[in-house]
């Protein structure tokens, strides 16, 4: 545990003064280089916020923990509430990284998803004042039951993951806005079974025995609430509740809570658009007094013998009694029997009643690595001393992405906002993912001994370097690295020891914790396009492709980049390296490379393998065997030729797609790059259109047109132009637009949004989750369904993750439903697929997700694909 290496770190630095104090050396103190204002000046630069928040943390030494399932699912509102009206330590526990929703600002999908999202959560635990934790677990996409979310998961690994977590950080109490008996997302079902499970498991000495040791023990967590909503209002009418008013003001900050929680969520910004201020929020949730409504959590599970919730209460620990030894073990620091909190404006008072309590010792002496409540707190005094001190540490390092066998640098600043002289005597630094490895050979620490005199006013700066060890664990690319324990990199954790005042008897710590990745020297990445997909258009084309380069060695490296042909097929003998490249890179130098791939040059070719075959080789073939798919998909690898860069595999994939001759396409592109990748590999002319263009340009020269997924929102200016795309459509074009949320397409007086579609089409939020649900045509003789390509069963297998969203729920007659489908045991949607003759042109809207499908290479996705782009050309 970080505390644990924290205690051994400050430790070592001890030892290092205590030995030099022992052994009568003369301590020669410099000066700090920077100039000192006056004590006038300094105070000034003391952060009042940051004094409250830490005099208040004081206060209290619960544990609150939220668990949700993905990022942005915590309870932002109440975490702030509780840390920053009560002083709570709080904590977010989440069953996934997300890496299954939706983008809304770039074209990253799946794991690359995942490693965002993740460091969306720390910034914005950063403004709650959380910390975040993550079980892991996969985020297969939207699903509707709990059942299918312990099908992927697996029941008892997911249990034994939050269970142990629980064991670890302690929580005393539970908070949720998942409920059990609510009948939404999936995910959400089974991690509220999970919570109920684990409050009695991790209390359970019999329930997962293996994790009891090196320390850690049983918890019993005391209270677990969930918030109020349609599923469980009738147990709040009889169970304790627990209200949080979001529209409080936190006087500190000059915010209502809300506002702050507003923050934190448009932190997640791959789940927006959010509203941009406070006063948007009010008016998107139809606010009539200004107010964002209260929130409500029930109380549905308690520890034998844990105390009442008060009535009308408004702290989800109220109530709670510590135990007899926490008084006997922590005697906080007070003046007069009150709170430091409500001295805060009297730094002076508060900073020598710290001192006082400093003096006895404790933090140095006691043995507490090993009980949450009492490290937390113990944590708690030091900070809060060294931000009544004035002091402050930063740690920076120019290399947040580090090589092994390297020695990175970084650079500790301490700095004294405060009216007295401060003695810096050591600092230390150190991984301790990296320390504990039973494989390390030490790990890299680094301790530095110093005696500078740092006077109000002043900074001192010192470097320090530790060696990366050759064992350290590879976590770039994070998307590849995801689901490791060092996945989101490694913890550099700093601690700095300080004295001051007569004889140095003012002990003080102060510690900081900073991030690192690691990666190979070259690292390659954004290979274009992913996968290398084919049609019968760009078979006897030459293929070029595109990927990043990236230098991170301080030294420049000539190397060379070899593409091998992966066919995975029992009967290849080894890998068939295809062509290889020159790479010239400087020192921290990033560039991309194109690579051309050699020329098929066989002109009929049915079986997967002969065609991928002939692609990676160049070699000719008269010879068809098995017209079907093989697998494992063959594939392309990328690596140096000294394999000092991590091995990149592109899958190569080949739809019998065809289209109509002399096609123009004009797309107005979202945040994926799937439509003109997959225009590309059916060799169909195509050009990204802006709105501006869509506005002014002349479109008729367009054969098609398509509106990607939620363009109208992503780009709203295209409301204001879309009569210029119903237009075109009128006047003989073909108009596709592909899958928007609800709310951002159906008419709406309030964001002057009118009907969007020629005719009558209002859009609801069902879904089809299932990605093997049966497929049934109801026209199945419309030519959408039948040119160029016969469209059949076989074109909707393999696909992935779902088969749509957002379903139309009422569209005029004018339109015809082309396909249905529904998950398991419920009612068929038909409007997937809806096509409609308009004037001379057509109108195509469709909800299935062809993005994900196109982007995954899956060959009937690209034949439907292609009869939509030809529909109404010969």
């Amino acid at each position: 545990m970080v505390k644990d290496n924290y205690r051994r770190l400050l430790a070592l630095i001890l030892v290092v003064f205590a030995v030099t104090i022992a052994g009568g050396l003369e301590i020669s103190r410099s000066r700090a280089q920077e100039p000192s204002p006056s004590s006038a000046q300094a105070n000034q630069t003391i952060n009042r916020v940051e004094l409250h928040q830490a005099l208040l943390d004081l206060t209290n030494p619960w544990t609150v923990m939220c668990i949700a399932a993905h990022p942005d699912d915590e309870d932002g509102t109440s975490l702030i509430v509780m840390r920053r009206k009560y002083g709570g330590h709080t904590v977010s526990l989440f069953s996934t990284f997300g890496e299954g929703g939706q983008n809304a600002i770039g074209p990253e999908l799946y794991e690359e998803l995942g490693a965002i999202r993740a460091r969306e959560t720390m910034a914005a635990a950063e403004i709650q004042g959380s910390e975040p934790y993550f079980l892991g677990l996969k985020d297969f996409g939207f699903s509707k039951s709990a059942d299918e979310a312990f099908r992927v998961w697996g029941h008892d690994e997911a249990l034994r993951r939050m269970v142990l977590e629980i064991r670890k950080l302690r929580p005393d109490v539970i908070i949720t806005n998942h409920s059990a008996t609510n009948n939404d997302h999936g995910h959400h079902q089974a991690t509220a079974r999970l919570e109920l499970e684990a409050f009695d498991a991790a209390a359970d000495s019999q329930r997962f025995p293996e994790q009891l040791k090196d320390g850690l023990t049983i918890w019993q967590v005391q209270r677990l609430f969930v918030r109020v909503g349609r599923s469980n209002q009738t147990l709040a009418e009889t169970a304790p509740v627990v209200t949080i008013d979001p529209n409080e003001l936190d006087p500190t900050r000059g915010k209502v809570y809300a506002e702050e929680a507003l923050q934190a969520l448009q932190q997640h910004a791959t789940q927006g658009p959010w509203p941009k201020t406070f006063a948007d929020m009010l008016r998107f949730r139809g606010s009539q007094d200004g107010k964002i409504p209260l929130t409500r959590y029930v109380l549905v599970r308690e520890a034998k013998g844990a105390s009442a919730v008060p009535p009308d209460s408004h702290n989800f620990i109220a109530g709670l009694k510590l135990p007899d030894s926490f008084a006997t073990e922590v005697d906080l620091p007070m003046i007069d029997g009150k709170p430091l909190v409500e001295f805060e404006n009297d730094r002076a008072k508060v900073l020598e009643q710290l001192l006082k309590h400093a003096r006895k010792g404790f933090r140095f002496t006691s043995d507490w690595s090993n009980d949450e409540r009492l490290s937390l707190m113990r944590n708690r005094i030091e900070r809060a001393t060294a931000i009544a001190a004035g002091i402050a540490l930063q740690v920076e390092t120019p290399d947040m992405i580090v090589t092994r066998n390297s020695n990175p640098e970084f650079k500790v600043r301490v700095s004294n906002a405060g009216t007295q002289t401060v003695s810096v005597f050591g600092c230390g630094s150190e991984i301790p993912t990296l320390t504990d490895r039973k494989d390390s050979k030490g790990g890299p620490t680094s301790i530095f001994e110093t005696s500078e005199d740092l006077k109000s006013g002043s900074t001192l700066t010192r470097a320090t370097h530790f060696l990366i060890p050759a064992n350290a664990p590879i976590n770039v690319p994070l998307a590849r690295h995801l689901y490791e324990p060092t996945g989101l990199g490694l913890q550099v954790h700093t601690v700095c020891a300080l004295a001051f005042g007569p004889g140095l008897n003012d002990r003080l710590s102060v510690e900081e914790t900073t991030h690192v990745d690691v990666s190979f020297p070259i690292e390659v990445n954004n290979i274009e396009p992913t996968p290398l997909v084919m049609s019968p258009q760009t078979l006897n084309v030459p293929k070029s492709l595109t990927l990043q380069a990236i230098n991170h060695r301080k030294t420049g490296v000539r190397t060379a980049l070899e593409i091998f042909a992966l066919n995975n097929q029992p009967d290849d003998a080894k890998d068939r390296k295809i062509t290889q490249t020159p790479l010239l890179l400087a020192a921290n130098d990033s560039r991309k490379v194109t690579i051309t791939l050699p020329m098929v040059k066989s002109r009929t070719v049915r079986a997967l393998k002969t065609i991928t075959t002939n692609i990676l080789t160049g070699e000719t073939s008269t010879t068809i065997s098995v017209p079907t798919p093989v697998a494992p998909a063959p594939k392309l690898l990328f690596r140096t030729t000294d394999n000092s860069s991590n091995e990149v595999e592109d899958p190569v994939v080949y739809a019998n797609a065809l289209v109509a001759p002399d096609l123009r396409v004009g797309y107005v592109r979202g945040f994926d790059y799937s439509l003109p990748n997959a225009l590309a590999a059916l060799g169909v002319e195509s050009h990204e259109l802006t709105v501006s263009e869509v506005e002014t340009a002349n479109l008729q020269k367009y054969s098609t047109i398509i509106v990607d997924n939620r363009v109208y929102e992503s780009q709203p200016g295209l409301i204001t132009a879309n009569q210029k795309l119903l237009d075109y459509a009128k006047d003989g074009g073909t108009l596709i637009v592909f899958y928007h949320k609800s709310f951002e397409w159906n008419p709406d007086e309030r964001r002057k949004r009118p009907q969007l579609a020629p005719y009558k089409l209002i859009l609801g939020d069902e879904r089809i989750t299932d990605e093997t649900a049966p497929i049934s045509f109801i026209e199945p003789q419309h030519p959408l369904l039948n040119l160029p390509n016969k469209i059949g069963q076989e074109d909707f297998a393999n696909w992935i993750q779902e088969r749509g969203l957002y379903y139309p729920r009422d569209w005029d007659p004018q339109y015809h439903a082309l396909l249905q489908s529904n998950d398991p045991g419920e009612a068929p949607l038909k409007g997937g697929l809806l096509v409609a003759d308009y004037g001379r042109g057509h109108y195509i809207y469709t909800s299935m997700v062809w993005y994900r499908e196109l982007r995954a290479g899956v060959p009937g996705a690209y034949r439907v694909f292609a009869n939509m782009i030809s529909y109404g050309h010969r």
